[in-house]
C-alpha cells in the first residue's frame, strides 16, 4: 500500500510539471480556452452545472484481513473544479472477516459500510490527466454476526444468525486522485484514500480495526 501511494504521489507530481510546461510553451487562443480534452475525443465546451453517477471499488485492510469494498457515488459538478453529492461503501467479501472469540467464546463475521456527503476538487480539469481531492464525511456501521444457511434438502435452505454486537460510527475519508477524461461522458479514477474513524466500538475489537488507506478504482459517466 505504501509504494502504491508513492508511486501516486510521483505521478502526481509528474502531471503538475507536464502541464506547467505546457502552459508555459503555449497560450491558449480564446477558441480553446475553458475547452474540456479527453483522450478519444475532440474538445466539447464545458457546462457550468453537471452531473456524475460512479461505480467504485476499493482495497483496504483491516488489521491483517483482505477486505474489498463496493459503493456508488453521485452528485452535481460545479464550474468542472468542484461537486458535491453523496457515497455509499459496503463490504462485498465478510466471508474473510470470521473473528473469534467475539462473545462468550462464540466466533461471528463483520459485516457493514459507510457512507455520506462527498466533496471534490479538481485540479485543471480540462487536461486528458488530471488530479482531484476528495473528501467523504458521514457515518456508517459494523456488525458482528454468526450468519449462515443450511442445506436440508434439495430445494430447502435454513438461515440462522445471531447479533453479537454492532456499533454505528462517524468516519471520514480523504484522498487523492488520477482522473483520465476518457471521453465526452465518461472519466476513470484511481487513487488512494484514508478512512478514519474515531469511535468505533465493537466487544473485543481494536477501536482503530478500520482506520487504513485505501485504493480505490471507478468510472464516472455524467455530464462534465
Amino acid at each position: 500500500m505504501k509504494r502504491f501511494l508513492l508511486a501516486l504521489i510521483l505521478l502526481g507530481i509528474s502531471v503538475f510539471q507536464l502541464m506547467a510546461q505546457t502552459d508555459a510553451g503555449q497560450k491558449p487562443s480564446k477558441q480553446d480556452d475553458g475547452e474540456i480534452k479527453t483522450l478519444f475525443n475532440n474538445p466539447q465546451h464545458p457546462v457550468s452545472v453537471g452531473f456524475y453517477v460512479s461505480p467504485e471499488g476499493a482495497y483496504t485492510k483491516f488489521g491483517d484481513r483482505d477486505v474489498f469494498l463496493a459503493g456508488l457515488s453521485l452528485g452535481a459538478i460545479i464550474n468542472h473544479y468542484f461537486s458535491i453529492g453523496l457515497a455509499a461503501n459496503g463490504i462485498v467479501n465478510p466471508g474473510n472477516l470470521w473473528y473469534s472469540n467475539i462473545k462468550d467464546s462464540a466466533g461471528a463475521y463483520l459485516y457493514g459500510g459507510y457512507g455520506g456527503l462527498k466533496l471534490e476538487f479538481k485540479v485543471w480539469p480540462s487536461y486528458p490527466v488530471h488530479l482531484s481531492f476528495p473528501l467523504l464525511i458521514g457515518g456508517g456501521g459494523m456488525v458482528y454476526n454468526t450468519w449462515s444457511y443450511h442445506h436440508q434438502d434439495q430445494n430447502n435452505y435454513n438461515y440462522n444468525g445471531t447479533t453479537l454486537d454492532w456499533d454505528a460510527f462517524f468516519v471520514v475519508e480523504p484522498g487523492v486522485m488520477v482522473e483520465l477524461n476518457l471521453l465526452k461522458f465518461m472519466r476513470l479514477d484511481a487513487g488512494v484514500t484514508y478512512r478514519y474513524t474515531p469511535d468505533l466500538h465493537l466487544v473485543n475489537t481494536s477501536s482503530g480495526l478500520i482506520n487504513n488507506f485505501n485504493a480505490n478504482l471507478s468510472l464516472k459517466f455524467g455530464k462534465f
